[in-house]
Parts: structure tokens; C-alpha cells; sequence
């Protein structure tokens, strides 16, 4: 799904440039870890004692395992000097981020987040940290990615990755259920959250004082304004052993509960969620655009789907039941809110996405390299863009090339394309307070456009509307 790493990466990933215990690069196609002489015995252990095969076989931790070949050892030594212990990680494609989830997803990754940190403290271990960059979703479901995060630390009673936690999981979903924050913004502002006295401003002296605020704001609040004015008793503390665990797994149950309320009492009111019960197709029609794209994909068996404008999910699912690889992506975040919660407990390879196709999510971080583009993230075998174009033409002031230059760049083969015409109820609702300066988006019109690049191989009207399907290939 993603576009093609180099032969050999130097340019390292999000962790490289922050965390001294290693970085991860490419390979052939393959993914790597270097780590160094701190976390090395740390890493041993947990191979050793079978507690990393035992989070792998869970499900809690991306699949890892050393390197022992020796010439690669050798290879990759020499291009990372001061660096001769590797492992490689299974491929994760495509990699999202935070700002590009739903809260139903950011609310899974910091529970994953929890259960996972409480498996390590019974075994003895600790998370250095609680980053939700630190998790992804491996076929809609969250997996955690970087190992060499994990620690042995001498106190396991306190958890001292707790208050980011509470900037990169508790705060954006109190401030989206209770005050309509959307995690984009939330997110790309700050890679590293809002601080606990960011928060505490935004909500306000009453709220403040509320049963859910009081826990997870205002005592941590209270607390860091405390420890501000003892300087050094945060070092004094993490000197001091202590192998009761138990305390600390109390509180995260506590704070499990919490984050799953949040998500829980999320009410998806998005202007498209409801685009399937309320489009203008008849059933007739629905049903026969689902035949015609369903049996383009059998013919076709692409191994990857990029699905814009995917709603809540139908085409996906299509797509994933005939063995490709989906990547769902929608800029109405309560569309994609319950396309996640529908596919929950379902095997099927789809990742969703918060994207607006028309202002994608931009490289971002330490000299633009810490988090790539979505662009330079993507790119299909078959691209799906179904009721998807008078948006961007209208909402986004595109023009008809710019759409298709657009669909190009994140397609490998196959386009796959609705014409909506100016007529459709659907158009006019989109133009119902704008001048109607659109007579020229006529399908002949679209056509002779997208056929400039690339050559089209079917056409199908939908029944019950003026609407029609256009199969593209790129010559």
C-alpha cells in the first residue's frame, strides 16, 4: 500500500530523532531496528524469558525477532556507526498517526497501551513512556510498535509514562466528548499533546471541579505544580525501588474504564455519516454500483484498495472480502468513527482514516521528517473515488485535472470513478448556497479529462439515477 522504501534508508524514523535507544530504517522492503548497549541486555531478557514471544502470540506487540545474519549485521553496522545489535519487525502498511484516527481508535490505542503495560509489570517491566505514536493498526487493529521502549525499571508501584498518557490519550478524548475537539487539531498543533495546564485552562474553574475532570485533571495539575517548586525530587524518586506492582495496576484499571467510557459516549453527528440512508440511489441502483465494483475486483484481484470518500465502509468491505489489502479514508471523522466501530471483531484487512483528500495531512516534525505526508504514505493498486469528485470540485474549488492528477499520484493501475451529474439531488445540495457556475461538469466532459492520462475500459450507468461508473487504467 505504501510507496516502496529505498534499497537502504539512512534517514531514520519518528524515534530516531528523540530516543537514544535506537531508530528504525528500511531495507528491501523490510524493517529494522538498531538498538545500543543500554537496551541490548534489556532486549535479551525479554527474548529469553519468553516474555517478548508471549506479547507477540498476545497480540500486543508487532512481531520481532534478531537479526543473526551475519553479513547483514555487518552491512547495517557500517552504515550506523556505533550500532551492531538489530532486529527486524514485521511490515506495517500503512503507517497513521494519531492526528488521522477516530476517537473509537485513539481510545483502543491507549487501552492497548495499558494492557500491555500491565502484562510487562507482572513480568517485571515497565513502558518508558506511553506515546500514542508508539502504537499502530495492523489490519484495523492496534498493535504496539517499539519495543525498545520497554524498560526494567527499580520502581514498578509508579508509572512514571502516566502523565503522557494522559496528554496523548485522556485529554483529546475528554476535550472530543465534552467540548468537540477534533484529534487533527488537537494533534498536528503539538506532537506531544497538550500539557496538563493547557487542559485545565480550557476547561474552565467549574469543570475542573467535576467527577471526570478531577482524577484525570485537576489532582495531576495540582500535583506537577507541586513538584515544580521541589526541584529534583522526580530523580530521587526514580532511585527508589520499589517491585509492588500492584498499586499502580490498580489505577490503571481504573483509567482503562475511563478512556472506554469516553469513546463509549461518543455520539457520531457528522453531516456524511448518514450519506448511506439518505443518498438518492434507489436500492436497484445501490445493488447494481455494488455488482459492477464488485466484479471489477474479482476480474482484476488488486492486492491493495485506497478507498476516498468511504463512508462508513460498504465498498471497503467489498474490497476486503475479495482478498485486497484496504486503506479507507473519509474527511468526515464521524463517518470513519463508525465505519471503525462496525468493523471491530471483523477479519478483514482495512485501516480507516480521518483525511481530507483536498488538504492531506502534511510531513510534519523535526525538519518535516519525523512524520511523512499521507501522500508520500500512499499508493494503490486500484483506487476507488465513488461520489467522490463533485466534492472536490465544488467544497474544495478543484479542478476537474487537479482531481485526476490528484487520483494518479495514489494510483498504481486502476481508477475506479463516479460521475455525479449537476442534477443529482446530492450535487444541489452541496451548491444550494453557492452561484451554479458548474454547467461544464458533464461526463463527456470528465471523460475526455481523465482520458488524457489514462485509458478508460468500462462505463456503467447507474439504474435510478443519472449517475455512472467509469473504469479507468493508466496507459
Amino acid at each position: 500500500m505504501t510507496k516502496a522504501a529505498a534499497p537502504l534508508v539512512s534517514e531514520r524514523n519518528p524515534a530516531s530523532f528523540r530516543d537514544p535507544s535506537g531508530f528504525v530504517f528500511h531495507y528491501a522492503g523490510r524493517v529494522f531496528r538498531a538498538i545500543n548497549g543500554s537496551f541490548v541486555q534489556t532486549c535479551d531478557s525479554l527474548i529469553e524469558s519468553g516474555v517478548l514471544s508471549g506479547l507477540i502470540a498476545g497480540n500486543l506487540v508487532v512481531e520481532t525477532w534478531p537479526v543473526d545474519d551475519g553479513e547483514l549485521v555487518a552491512k547495517f553496522s557500517k552504515e550506523h556507526r556505533g550500532y551492531s545489535h538489530f532486529l527486524e519487525h514485521q511490515v506495517i502498511a500503512p503507517i497513521t498517526y494519531p492526528y488521522e484516527w477516530s476517537v473509537s481508535m485513539l481510545a483502543d490505542a491507549g487501552i492497548h497501551t495499558i494492557d500491555l503495560q500491565v502484562r510487562l509489570l507482572s513480568a517485571g517491566y515497565s513502558l518508558k513512556d506511553a506515546t500514542a505514536y508508539n502504537i499502530q493498526f495492523l489490519d484495523g487493529r492496534p498493535v504496539f510498535i517499539d519495543v525498545s521502549s520497554i524498560d526494567q525499571p527499580k520502581r514498578l508501584d509508579i508509572w512514571f509514562g502516566l502523565g503522557q498518557f494522559g496528554q496523548m490519550f485522556t485529554f483529546p478524548l475528554l476535550l472530543a466528548r465534552h467540548h468537540g475537539w477534533d484529534l487533527r487539531s488537537y494533534f498536528l498543533a503539538s506532537l506531544s499533546g497538550r500539557t496538563v495546564e493547557d487542559v485545565a485552562r480550557g476547561f474552565g474553574v467549574f469543570e475542573r471541579l467535576r467527577p471526570r475532570s478531577i482524577l484525570d485533571v485537576t489532582l495531576p495539575l495540582m500535583l506537577k505544580r507541586v513538584a515544580d517548586g521541589k526541584h529534583g525530587a522526580g530523580r530521587e524518586l526514580l532511585e527508589r525501588p520499589n517491585p509492588n506492582y500492584k498499586v499502580q495496576v490498580s489505577s490503571l484499571q481504573r483509567l482503562r474504564k475511563k478512556v472506554s467510557r469516553l469513546a463509549e459516549g461518543y455520539r457520531p453527528r457528522g453531516t456524511w455519516s448518514t450519506y448511506t440512508a439518505t443518498c438518492t440511489y434507489d436500492e436497484a441502483g445501490e445493488a447494481a454500483k455494488k455488482t459492477v465494483v464488485k466484479d471489477f475486483l474479482q476480474t482484476v484481484k488488486p492486492e491493495s484498495v485506497l478507498d476516498l470518500g468511504c463512508n462508513t465502509g460498504d465498498y471497503s468491505i467489498i474490497a476486503a472480502e475479495n482478498g485486497a489489502k484496504v486503506v479507507a479514508v473519509d474527511s468526515d471523522h464521524d463517518a470513519i468513527e463508525l465505519m471503525y466501530r462496525r468493523l471491530r471483531g471483523k477479519l478483514l484487512s482495512i485501516t480507516p482514516m480521518v483525511v481530507d483528500i483536498s488538504n492531506p495531512s502534511p510531513a510534519i516534525g523535526f525538519r518535516n521528517r519525523e512524520r511523512d505526508s499521507f501522500l508520500r504514505r500512499m499508493r494503490a493498486d486500484c483506487t476507488l473515488a465513488l461520489a467522490l469528485l463533485h466534492h472536490l470540485v465544488v467544497s474544495a474549488n478543484l479542478s476537474v485535472v487537479a482531481v485526476r492528477d490528484l487520483l494518479l499520484e495514489l494510483t498504481n493501475k486502476w481508477l475506479v470513478l463516479e460521475f455525479v451529474p449537476t442534477d443529482d439531488p446530492m450535487f444541489q445540495r452541496l451548491i444550494k448556497y453557492r452561484e451554479n457556475t458548474f454547467e461544464y461538469l458533464t461526463l463527456d466532459y470528465v471523460k475526455s479529462s481523465f482520458s488524457e492520462r489514462l485509458e478508460l475500459i468500462r462505463e456503467e450507468r447507474v439504474p435510478g439515477s443519472g449517475r455512472s461508473l467509469l473504469i479507468f487504467r493508466r496507459k
